[in-house]
């Protein structure tokens, strides 16, 4: 008898194309994956992948057994939130994308309180760049995803939270003590950023290189995946950086770390809650939206 658990393990594996990214989104480790596959394939008698240019493909017999697979657990989770929605008692699970600057300063909150509203829902974090957080809602991994920039059109979006983006450095920093620099004077300064996909880093080039800076001239010294790895970098005495003003608004309270002004530069930009068009809201999802509009509605701005 083949289960539930095991059916998910294969779409997921399947929809990346890898155990380390199943495993990841999941929340099991990489060994419990593989042996979840093999246990499924010794069931079925047939293997499932095979390995192509160092990604995990459907077999022919792989992929019968996924299109049947797909469509009975959209028939089981639809079956749940039916259940849930009789016995108001949301015994549910939530799978979260969320772009790493939100995972690190006002996410972990909402999610806290969302839990002790709704204590019978499970609700799993997948933390990565917008890019990411997309690729697991398209694939169908993720039900829900909050990201830092606009999505595609292949998504339905609310937008929620405005944000600013703030160029900041170390006290000792010379730069630190001018308050105010010319945008070419970037090319001298040691820069720490987040990484090529990250949503930060491609709103700051966009609107650097409409202040005339060839982004690639930049003296990018270090990058990195997370805000506050950046954050303690500079906040430890080297070079500067981009990011979000609420991530870092405590530091510059402090005076641990000092943002200066760019001529010309001022970055706004508005996280968005997403879903893909091509698929239905669920339950859960649908009352985690409500919730966090209802949560931050002082500080949301107007909708355009």
């Amino acid at each position: 008898m083949i289960d539930i658990s095991k059916l998910k393990t294969f779409v997921t594996v399947a929809d990346l194309g890898s155990f380390s990214k199943a495993s990841e989104i999941l929340y099991i480790t990489q060994p419990a994956v593989t042996q979840q596959i093999k246990a499924l394939e010794k069931t079925i008698g047939a293997k499932l992948f095979q390995r192509q240019g160092g990604k995990m493909c459907l077999t022919e017999e792989g992929k019968r057994i996924y299109e049947i697979a797909k469509i009975l657990l959209g028939s089981y989770e639809g079956l749940m939130e039916e259940i849930a929605k009789i016995k108001k008692d949301l015994k549910d699970t939530l799978f979260l994308g969320v772009s790493a600057t939100l995972s690190e300063y006002i996410i972990p909150t909402l999610i806290a309180e969302f839990h002790k509203e709704f204590p019978s829902a499970t609700v799993k974090i997948f933390t990565g760049n917008s890019h990411d957080v997309e690729e697991g809602l398209l694939s169908g991994v993720l039900n829900l995803g909050i990201i830092e920039r606009e999505p595609s059109n292949k998504f339905v979006s609310v937008p929620w939270l405005e944000d600013e983006i703030i160029f900041f450095t170390y006290p000792e920093n010379p730069i630190a003590q001018k308050g105010e620099i010319e945008p070419e004077e970037l090319y001298e300064i040691d820069l720490v950023m987040r990484e090529m996909n990250s949503g930060t880093r491609k709103i700051v080039r966009e609107a650097l290189e409409k202040l005339g800076i060839v982004f690639e001239r930049l003296n990018i010294k270090i990058e990195a995946n997370n805000s506050r790895t950046i954050m303690n970098i500079v906040k430890g005495g080297y070079g500067a950086s981009f990011l979000s003003k609420g991530l870092i608004l405590r530091e510059i309270e402090s005076g641990s770390i000092i943002p200066v002004n760019i001529k010309g530069f001022k970055v706004k930009r508005r996280f968005n809650i997403i879903y893909p068009k091509n698929s239905n809201i669920t339950f859960l999802s649908s009352n985690f939206v409500k919730f966090v509009l209802s949560k931050t509605q002082d500080i949301v701005p107007e909708r355009v």
